[in-house]
């Protein structure tokens, strides 16, 4: 068994679904990914950033006091995967942009910038949110624009945008329904908003070294993959003003530490398109 299949056993790796059991209206919007270059680079970069059990010591000591998230920015530790370019690229171009040149793009909630870098080739100009002073500071170092901003409260900066990426955000945000509202208005006409949401729908918000309820829930009751992103699909993104044009299906990868080699989630990745005026929930 070579190294990347080692570091795959175990793993689910799920990029498929049970199409019979997504609303009628979305089957045809599926598109199934797999296993690409991206995901052995990304293991293979996992496996030499894995951290031991000094910096997974430290990790837990902070915790009394910082957020996993901050603390991740402040050791530079956990890096992530969701997509690779390439799958980025054919997700787009099964959903275009109007635009083919100067085409800009906003990144809330960017983290280290790990997604963001896979999918900055593709736009002429990439900014990013981030309300993280420690992954502001990885975002910024890596050479992206980093506004330090609630998009939730403030909206979103110098918009228009013609995509706007929310990946693994609404799980952990206070409040996903205002922010998606706010993600909406900041589209041009038929700007695209790209989506991860790790399903089925568990969501909690940091509070320094604890965490909370957030003070909006998403209605999304499904206990399996389909029916979530069902619920995802007719009961958030289209009373926005959103049509969903593409859904696919992708592991959400976190780098190991002295307890596990990798971390897996399940995530929907959708890709949707601005039409009309949006309608409030």
């Amino acid at each position: 068994m070579d190294s990347f299949e080692s570091q795959i056993a175990g793993l689910g790796l799920r990029y498929g679904c049970r199409l019979d059991k997504l609303p009628p209206a979305f089957r045809d919007r599926f598109v199934q990914l797999g296993r690409d270059a991206s995901l052995r680079a990304y293991l293979e970069r996992a496996q030499r950033e894995r951290h031991g059990r000094f910096v997974t010591g430290v990790h837990r000591v902070l915790r009394g006091y910082l957020s996993d998230f901050d603390i991740n920015g402040l050791l530079n530790i956990y890096p992530m995967h969701v997509l690779g370019t390439e799958q980025w690229r054919y997700l787009l171009e099964q959903a275009p942009l109007d635009r083919a040149e100067g085409a800009r793009l906003l990144d809330v909630g960017a983290g280290n910038g790990d997604v963001t870098r896979a999918l900055a080739p593709l736009f002429e100009s990439v900014a990013t949110t981030e309300m993280s002073s420690a992954m502001a500071f990885r975002l910024r170092r890596r050479g992206f624009r980093c506004f330090r901003q609630d998009v939730s409260t403030l909206g979103v900066p110098e918009s228009p945008y013609d995509a706007i990426a929310c990946l693994n955000v609404l799980d952990r945000c206070d409040r996903p329904l205002t922010l998606l509202g706010n993600l909406r208005a900041g589209l041009t006409d038929r700007g695209l908003l790209l989506l991860a949401l790790v399903l089925p729908y568990r969501p909690f918000v940091y509070d320094g070294g604890s965490s909370q309820e957030p003070s909006e829930h998403l209605p999304l009751t499904g206990s399996d993959w389909e029916t979530a992103v069902g619920q995802l699909c007719e009961r958030v993104i289209e009373p926005l003003g959103l049509d969903v044009e593409v859904i696919t299906r992708a592991p959400y990868l976190s780098g190991g530490d002295a307890k596990r080699a990798l971390y897996e989630l399940d995530d929907v990745v959708l890709v949707c398109r601005a039409r009309g005026r949006a309608l409030l929930l």
